[in-house]
């Protein structure tokens, strides 16, 4: 049988099984603000993914000042 996938929002969707720490499921789901399980996943991948994406562009940042940030109010 084939597997069976459909489109939510323009991301191809498939259904999979996980062994997951409910007590984190339910922390997360309580601080991302969801209201199910498949919500609470599908937000937390996408702030990780947002915090990959913030990291890269501070370091790209840093680099482009060559490692320096200066505190320029410190001047005034």
């Amino acid at each position: 049988m084939a597997a069976r996938r459909r489109e939510i929002r323009g991301a191809r969707v498939k259904r999979k099984n996980y062994r997951i720490d409910m007590t984190k499921l339910e922390r997360s789901r309580r601080i991302v603000g969801t209201h199910t399980e498949t919500e609470t996943i599908h937000r937390a991948l996408d702030l990780v993914a947002e915090e990959a994406a913030l990291a890269r562009a501070l370091r790209d940042f840093v680099l482009k000042g060559g490692g320096h940030i200066e505190d320029i109010d410190a001047r005034r």
